[in-house]
């Protein structure tokens, strides 16, 4: 069983992480002490009094993380919490505890509050990797789990001298979960890089030519800053490479002239925001838009006859069904330039994919080329001829160079093609809308005339209810009440 963890600030990233339904299969929230049933909020509440003790990082988030042979029951995740939370010296603090599930594999984590609400006062982290693997140690031997052993616990010092090593640490696998580049396709694309070089500005050339920057490191020589920003140590992405054997290869390069590590993230974060194609945003017009004009319902003939009242509710009732329509008609747009932007962000995003595919595969060619017997053989051709070496590179960065306009052409190309198709669709959507209101306006039209014919008809029934009213009292007159007045046709 291994135990990961630290203390954090960061209460939104960390929420955010944990509920993620992308990466995860299952997502289940166990426990979390809190008077509000809302993770952010609560590691917000949490941070928030971290800081008023003066302290940073008011979070503690660890992950237990089983064997895939065992399957942990709620009773045992239960218990594992408790264990470690003994053993961290957290007992009595706030808690939230998330169940993850992903291809087939349950683990959890684990956020304390670090501050104590009572003497105000941070709960202490010292020694927790020590910690971690003591309740490691223990739940094995309650689970009866295989021991995994530990650089601080578990382990024969006698049998096994140097405690264990991961080949990769957690900060790297994180970075290749963000930029979505396997940490072995990138090691191996810089260690083709590096072989196909013969020098170490040679291999600062074809670095950049595959989109990263050499920059300088604060504790280590030399440093990668990738097209997305992340940094990464040089050293560490050549495997098998020395760090004597790395520095004196790289020995033609003046580490002064380098730019430092933070500035290559600002410069690869700025070249990013410069070819990242227009988003083509588009936003849903106003509702008033779809309003009819003033000077329209001005124009609109009265109704003769009818009660300025009714008339009144009548217009009423129309400006009301118009907003309601331009209300949906907005909400239409908008959820149609979400759904085009989601897929065309989609769409994109393939095709990044695939220009990664075709440089790595370039990379590998190149790097395949400078091995074996033809590698020697072009070698020995390049000593002889010193000046066969700089045509080789500058095919070599020709072939890159064409590679990249082509793929930036294709990127450019498909944005056009992706915001013209959008503006297609959002502009048929508006002529439907037009039409909507046409036909709205001619319900309007329909019903205002039913109103005066109505109105009219009335008037007329009032009227001859007026002269049948006026005839009997002149046949009153004459002395023949008795006799019914003569009807006249309708």
């Amino acid at each position: 069983m291994i135990i990961k963890g630290g203390s954090r600030a960061g209460p939104q990233q960390l929420a955010a992480h944990l509920q993620r339904t992308d990466t995860n299969e299952q997502v289940v929230i166990l426990e979390l002490h809190s008077g509000v049933d809302d993770l952010a909020a609560t590691f917000r509440d949490w941070q928030t009094l971290a800081e008023g003790t003066r302290g940073t990082k008011g979070l503690y988030h660890a992950n237990i993380d089983p064997d895939a042979r065992y399957a942990m029951t709620p009773e045992q995740w239960a218990q594992a919490v408790d264990v470690l939370e003994r053993e961290l010296g957290f007992e009595g603090q706030p808690r939230a505890v998330v169940l993850h599930e992903k291809k087939g594999r349950q683990h959890i984590h684990v956020v304390w509050a670090r501050t104590d609400a009572e003497t105000m006062t941070m709960r202490t982290d010292s020694n927790n990797y020590a910690a971690h693997e003591r309740a490691s140690q223990a739940l094995e031997r309650l689970f009866g789990h295989e021991p995994v052993p530990g650089k601080h616990a578990k382990r024969d010092r006698d049998r096994q001298p140097d405690p264990p090593k991961a080949a990769v640490s957690h900060a790297e696998w994180q970075q290749a979960e963000r930029i979505g580049l396997s940490i072995e396709d990138r090691r191996a694309q810089i260690a083709a890089l590096h072989s196909a070089s013969d020098s170490g500005t040679a291999f600062k050339t074809a670095l950049e030519e595959a989109g990263y920057v050499l920059a300088q490191g604060d504790r280590r020589d030399f440093v990668l800053v990738d097209p997305a920003g992340e940094t990464f140590s040089l050293g560490r992405q050549l495997k098998g490479v020395k760090a004597a054997e790395l520095r004196a290869f790289m020995a033609d390069v003046d580490q002064r002239a380098l730019p430092t590590a933070a500035a290559a993230t600002d410069q690869q974060r700025a070249r990013a925001a410069q070819a990242e194609p227009p988003s083509f945003k588009m936003e849903p017009p106003p509702v008033e838009d779809f309003m009819p004009a003033p000077e329209a319902q001005e124009a609109k003939p009265e109704i003769p006859g009818l009660d300025p009242r009714v008339a009144e509710a009548l217009a009423e009732r129309e400006r009301a069904d118009a907003a309601k329509l331009a209300e949906w008609h907005a909400a239409e747009i908008k959820r149609l330039d979400y759904a085009l932007k989601l897929d065309d962000s989609e769409k994109i995003a393939g095709l990044d994919r695939q220009h990664a595919a075709e440089r790595d595969r370039l990379a590998r060619e190149q790097s395949a080329a400078a091995k074996g017997i033809e590698g020697f053989i072009e070698a020995m051709k390049n000593r002889l001829n010193p000046g066969r070496n700089a045509q080789s590179l500058q095919a070599r960065k020709k072939e890159w160079s064409q590679l990249h306009a082509r793929q930036d052409r294709e990127k450019t190309d498909m944005a056009v093609l992706l915001a013209q198709n959008r503006a297609e669709q959002l502009d048929e959507l508006r002529e439907r809308h037009a039409q909507q209101v046409r036909e709205q306006d001619a319900l309007f039209e329909r019903d205002r005339q039913r109103y005066a014919e109505d109105a009219a008809r009335a008037e007329r029934l009032l009227q001859q209810i007026e002269a049948d009213r006026r005839e009997a009292e002149r046949l009153q007159q004459e002395g023949r009440a008795g006799e019914p007045p003569p009807r006249q046709a309708k």
